[in-house]
């Protein structure tokens, strides 16, 4: 690139990391003189299917089925690090940014640290300070600090967090959720006259509130799952609610899902939705029901009470703000959660009053103005 003072390879695998990024990926292609590659460990094929397009990413460096062919954890993290190490040998690079607490940020992190490749951190500083919950991206996210020259914390308690760990203040910047950026763009682009791309979503009732659940994490498959499957179900029974389930293609999680709510009334179970389906469908609901830790920003960021399902979470702030409930997975506690949401009008308002902690749309910017502003510099890492 002529005229060119940096360039950047942003790495992901993941749905939730490409809709991270994809904001991050926009700020710096409007930059000049900076040039942006981009690495894909494939770890999300079918889930990551239009999101590519919709931000406009052009992959430099693609691993295709090479990592999910892998047989374990460990061998997949392995060779995500050897091709990322690979890329980084190819091309002179002046950061190498990783996005939360996936395998690929791991490894993209360890790659750039041997590299010598200063690695920047996106949605750095969450922690349940528990390595078994969630596993194992806190232990993930503990490497990737480790590993990190510079911290982009998503809101104040993130950034203390960092700080509790020796990590130095001048290394952390609090910039707000990339996700924020990414949910308000694809709502802007989707516009009042939006056709779901998902035929079963135009299909929906429209005559009955909305309850979006989604499942996916590794440690609630078994009786955890199946608790919040017969919770899910009996909110369905009450008649003047529909519960709307994108089903995780984790064979596992479908085989429970299928089991349990297959012939449940009122539940509709749909395809792995794309991001701008997801959005349209997050707009249209009542509340929330998840257990996963992107929604759990996303939906206060579109007023919608969310009920995590998780005994902990490392995103305490929403919980804090009243917007989120930690329910956890026992089937009665759901049930009776829903139900306060229903019966009581002012506990609905409180937590749909659409206070987010996570940032105004401009996490994006601030991120790509510290990294030409921090261009060359070496930090200390946290002892």
């Amino acid at each position: 690139m002529k005229g060119q003072i940096m360039r950047v390879l942003l790495a992901f695998g993941t749905r939730p990391e490409i809709i991270k990024l994809g904001p991050v990926w926009q700020a710096l292609r409007k930059r000049d003189g900076v040039a942006v590659d981009a690495f894909w460990s494939g770890q999300h094929l079918e889930l990551a299917e239009g999101l590519l397009d919709l931000f406009d990413i052009e992959v430099t460096f693609n691993s295709g089925d090479s990592v999910m062919q892998q047989p374990g954890l460990g061998s997949k993290l392995g060779e995500m690090t050897r091709q990322i190490e690979r890329a980084l040998l190819n091309r002179r690079y002046d950061w190498i940014v990783v996005q939360g607490d996936t395998a690929t940020a791991t490894a993209a992190a360890m790659a750039g640290f041997l590299c010598r490749v200063p690695v920047a951190h996106v949605e750095a500083g969450l922690r349940t300070n528990d390595l078994q919950s969630p596993w194992p991206e806190e232990f993930n996210r503990r490497v990737i600090t480790v590993a990190s020259t510079l911290h982009f914390a998503p809101t104040a308690r993130a950034a203390f967090n960092l700080r509790k760990e020796n990590v130095p203040a001048d290394c952390i910047l609090e910039v707000g959720n990339t996700v924020v950026d990414a949910l308000l763009y694809t709502r802007e682009r989707l516009g009042p006259g939006y056709h779901p791309i998902q035929p079963g979503l135009s299909a929906l009732p429209t005559d009955k509130k909305v309850v979006l659940a989604t499942m996916h994490r590794r440690e609630n498959i078994g009786e955890p799952m199946c608790s919040v499957l017969r919770a899910l179900r009996t909110v369905g029974e009450d008649g003047d609610k529909i519960v709307v389930l994108p089903v995780h293609l984790n064979p596992a999680v479908r085989r429970q899902v299928l089991e349990i709510l297959g012939d449940a009334p009122n539940v509709h179970l749909l395809p792995p939705l794309q991001y701008p389906d997801f959005v349209h469908l997050l707009s249209k609901a009542w509340c929330v029901v998840s257990d996963s830790g992107g929604v759990q920003e996303e939906a206060p960021a579109l007023s919608k009470p969310v009920l995590v399902l998780r005994e902990t979470t490392e995103r305490p702030e929403a919980v804090e703000a009243g917007v989120a409930a930690l329910v956890g997975m026992d089937t009665d506690a759901i049930v009776k959660a829903a139900g306060r949401l229903l019966d009581d009008d002012d506990a609905f308002k409180a937590m749909a009053r659409g206070v987010s902690p996570y940032g105004d749309g401009h996490a994006a910017e601030r991120i790509v103005d510290a990294l030409l502003t921090r261009l060359g510099v070496r930090y200390v890492l946290a002892a």
